[in-house]
């Protein structure tokens, strides 16, 4: 087997492969919908099925779409989908989300968010790609971020690869059913072990490039494929909790065709998938909510006893729009009519316990 500093020798001296890709990356926003779930799941090939399929035709064109087997019981499953469920946060099978905002079995909630997103949102940065290599088992694109407007923060890149129409047994379907664009595995950087791009600052019209392998099975359908580049910030409330920015499904550059690059597919690269870093929901006694999300104008945040506490939101850009302390109460209303649509962070502290949500202002 090839180490992957062969590996790298083989890809830089490749024909064509070395020049500077001139292409630039758009302005534009591309939304994300997953629905965590499994083969053995009832509920996830009847309702859930039917919903998964209404969520592709409506918002599948301009957003990515993905189902993620993430339960290790699951045929169909891998570590990749595994840590993106686990990031999002869900309790059961199906469970639907949009832009990493889990919705559980509320598939109606999750059309408002990216809609909301893909209408209002600034488009802060985008991570578009180019695909450099394709042989009969390895893929190897580069990505380059760009930022349109001045950040400060940790910002993650997560590709991955999606295959439609994939036929495996599903409970709730009869015999081998043709699954929805089946997240198959997460790309690796090629020459480090991170997929932090940026921890710090960076200025508006800043790129930043990097590479991603991944090895894929031969008997996949690369006709059925499609890369998904996301973008995510790192919750400067909670560094556990990873905030959806952007991503792109459409390549710059290249395609998904065999023999675009010129590595010897007798010896194909290593890569051991890893996974990665996910974050450890807190565990207490006294439980916390906040509705409605998304909120129009007063949002309500209750805690299940009395306690002095203090609340903090933030902006996805870190910046402090609100700070309050309260004493001896359970619950109270803001009212977040004036803020900019958009997703924010809320920080409740009691002291001895800390609470983190994500709220989307429409």
């Amino acid at each position: 087997m090839k180490t992957t500093s062969t590996l790298l020798i083989s890809f830089f001296f490749a024909s064509g492969l070395v020049a500077q890709s001139e292409w630039n990356v758009p302005k534009e926003k591309t939304g994300l919908i997953t629905k965590i779930t499994a083969t053995w799941c009832g509920p996830c090939g009847l309702w859930g099925w039917e919903a998964m399929e209404e969520l592709m035709a409506s918002h599948g064109d301009e957003n990515i779409v993905t189902s993620l087997y993430a339960p290790s019981s699951s045929k169909l499953y891998n570590t990749g989908a595994e840590a993106i469920a686990d990031e999002i946060g869900y309790g059961g099978t199906p469970n639907f989300s949009g832009n990493g905002l889990d919705q559980g079995t509320s598939t109606g909630m999750v059309t408002p968010i990216v809609d909301t997103f893909m209408s209002d949102a600034p488009v802060i940065a985008n991570a578009a790609f180019e695909i450099q290599n394709v042989d009969n088992d390895t893929l190897i694109i580069l990505i380059k971020t760009k930022f349109f407007e001045n950040v400060d923060g940790k910002f993650i890149l997560k590709p991955f690869l999606v295959e439609n129409h994939v036929m495996e047994e599903q409970n709730g379907q009869t015999g081998d059913a043709s699954h929805h664009n089946v997240h198959r595995g997460n790309f690796l950087p090629l020459t480090d072990p991170t997929d932090v791009i940026l921890d710090g600052s960076a200025s508006v019209g800043e790129v930043i490039t990097k590479r991603y392998i991944m090895e894929y099975d031969p008997s996949w359908d690369l006709d059925e494929m499609f890369i998904a580049t996301t973008l995510w910030m790192e919750n400067p409330l909670d560094p556990a909790d990873h905030l959806y920015v952007n991503g792109s499904k459409v390549s710059q550059e290249g395609e998904l065709a065999l023999s675009m690059g010129t590595m010897d597919e007798e010896q194909p690269a290593s890569v051991d998938p890893g996974l990665w870093p996910v974050g450890v929901e807190e565990v207490s006694e006294m439980s916390f909510s906040v509705f409605p999300n998304p909120v129009n104008d007063l949002l309500t945040i209750k805690l299940s006893s009395h306690s002095d506490f203090s609340l903090t939101i933030t902006d996805i850009l870190g910046k402090q729009v609100l700070t309050e302390n309260y004493s001896s109460t359970s619950s109270t209303t803001i009212n977040v009519g004036d803020f900019p649509e958009g997703i924010y962070m809320l920080q409740l502290n009691t002291g001895e316990n800390v609470f983190y949500e994500r709220v989307i202002v429409k």
